[in-house]
C-alpha cells in the first residue's frame, strides 16, 4: 500500500506542482508562504530562487516534509539555512516520530531568536501537520484552536487537521508531558 501511494503521489507531483505554482505564484490566489507565529513561517515547496527572500525574513532553518524534492540545499549553504529532512509521502501525514522531530527543530530553533520555514509542496497537508503540533505543543493551544490559527494565517492548511490520527497522537503526548511534568515539580517541592 505505502509503494501504491509513493507511486501515485511520483507520478501525480508534476501536475500538482504545477498547479500549486499557477495559484500561488501566477494567478496569487493564494501565498506562497504565510506567518502563522512571529518566528515561523508554513509555506509551499521552496524554489532555489526563493531562498534570498527566505533569507531575507530572516529564516535560518527549514523543516522539509517533501519526499519528494530534497530542497535547494546549495542555496541553503550560501545562507547558512539549517534543514531538517522529514521526508513524507505526498497525500500522508508525517509520521509521530517524525513530527516530535520537527517540533523539537522548530522549537529549538525559535528559542534560538531563528525565524524557521516549515514547508511542503503546496504548504496544506503535511507542513501544516508539524505546524499544528508546534502550535500545540509550545503555545499551548488545543488541536481546534491551533487548526482556527493556523486557518486565520494560512486559510487554505487542510481543514480538518486535529482529525488526523498522528495529530490526536501527538495532542495525547503533549498532555501526558504536561502531566508529568506537573507531577514531577509536586514531588521536587
Amino acid at each position: 500500500m505505502k509503494a501504491l501511494k509513493w507511486l501515485g503521489a511520483i507520478l501525480l507531483f508534476p501536475a500538482t506542482l504545477a498547479w500549486n505554482f499557477l495559484l500561488g505564484r501566477v494567478l496569487k490566489v493564494r501565498n506562497w508562504w504565510d506567518f502563522i507565529d512571529e518566528k515561523v513561517i508554513v509555506g509551499a515547496f521552496p524554489f532555489p530562487f526563493d531562498v534570498d527572500n527566505m533569507a531575507a525574513e530572516g529564516v535560518r532553518a527549514v523543516v522539509n516534509t517533501c519526499n519528494e524534492y530534497g530542497g535547494p540545499v546549495a542555496q541553503y549553504e550560501k545562507h547558512a539555512i539549517d534543514q531538517l529532512r522529514i521526508p513524507t509521502i505526498d497525500f500522508t501525514p508525517p509520521s509521530l516520530e517524525d513530527v516530535k522531530k520537527g517540533v523539537a527543530f522548530v522549537s529549538k530553533h525559535v528559542e534560538q531568536g531563528n525565524t524557521v520555514y516549515i514547508h511542503c509542496k503546496a504548504g496544506r497537508g503535511r507542513s501544516a501537520t508539524v505546524a499544528i503540533c508546534w502550535l500545540m505543543s509550545d503555545r499551548n493551544m488545543d488541536p481546534w484552536e491551533a487548526q482556527k490559527h493556523l486557518l486565520d494565517h494560512r486559510p487554505h492548511v487542510h481543514s480538518t487537521l486535529p482529525e488526523r490520527e498522528v495529530v490526536k497522537q501527538f495532542w495525547e503526548y503533549v498532555q501526558q508531558e504536561s502531566t508529568e511534568g506537573l507531577t514531577s515539580t509536586v514531588d521536587h517541592d
